[in-house]
């Protein structure tokens, strides 16, 4: 398995701190965002990264080379950060991509557990990590699943309807490496490179594609967009995350 990481967005409801550096380098229980993910994935086993990086991307590939020698990455820039959504940045990371592979945003901090229990997952086709709960609101990634499978995916469902949030870690085999792909292309050709991927996934399942869902069972994550979410996850996630 490879994994790719999206690093490239400019995290402006996090100034002052992303004036001088990109969200992925936000510091968090001593060490940057995008330490505590490439770390996870190392420990399972996963030393082939690509890395998107946009605003500031400098200073992500010196941090990653300087501080993991021992992992081979590819960086892949997007140009059109400031003006694109990270399905296009997917899109470009995944181009020439024939392994299985994983999707993480580099915006989230989570117990490392989530990552194991979706590593560990043998469902084929794409399964995605999802905080099953119900105090959702508008700005959530919010999920409706039947049986198994995530029936639809979007952060304008009611949340009344939904059944949890899609915490931002995707698992791609081997027989969805092409489907997801055509999705994205077809989207981006429909919408244009200023949605999110995830509309790329709900393309997916409307043209018959199968998502699956690990449940992060209540082991503590968060994703960290302003000055709020990087409080609450210095005084609360971070805190639970080492406890358990």
């Amino acid at each position: 398995m490879k994994a790719v990481i999206l690093a490239a967005g400019i995290g402006s409801r996090l100034k002052p701190i992303t004036k001088r550096i990109p969200k992925a380098l936000i510091n968090l229980g001593g060490k940057p965002l995008i330490a505590h993910s490439i770390e996870t994935l190392i420990d399972h086993g996963i030393h082939d990264i690509i890395i998107v990086t946009g605003y500031k991307s400098y200073k992500i590939r010196r941090f990653v080379t300087e501080n993991y020698p021992e992992i081979s990455v590819k960086f892949v820039h997007n140009r059109r950060y400031d003006e694109t959504n990270n399905i296009y940045s997917l899109h470009l990371a995944i181009r020439g991509l024939k392994d299985p592979y994983y999707i993480l945003n580099s915006d989230i901090v989570y117990h490392p557990d989530i990552f194991r229990r979706l590593h560990e997952c043998e469902k084929e086709n794409l399964t995605i990590s999802v905080d099953l709960r119900e105090d959702l609101g508008e700005e959530e990634m919010k999920v409706v699943i039947r049986g198994d499978r995530v029936v639809k995916i979007s952060k304008k469902i009611d949340p009344i309807i939904a059944h949890g949030e899609y915490i931002g870690i995707t698992k791609v085999t081997e027989n969805s490496i092409g489907k997801l792909k055509n999705a994205i292309s077809e989207t981006i050709s429909i919408y244009g490179k200023g949605v999110f991927y995830e509309h790329a996934f709900q393309k997916l399942i409307d043209n018959g594609g199968i998502i699956n869902y690990a449940p992060t069972s209540g082991l503590p994550w968060t994703e960290i967009d302003d000055m709020d979410d990087l409080i609450y996850a210095k005084k609360v996630v971070y805190p639970e995350i080492m406890s358990k």
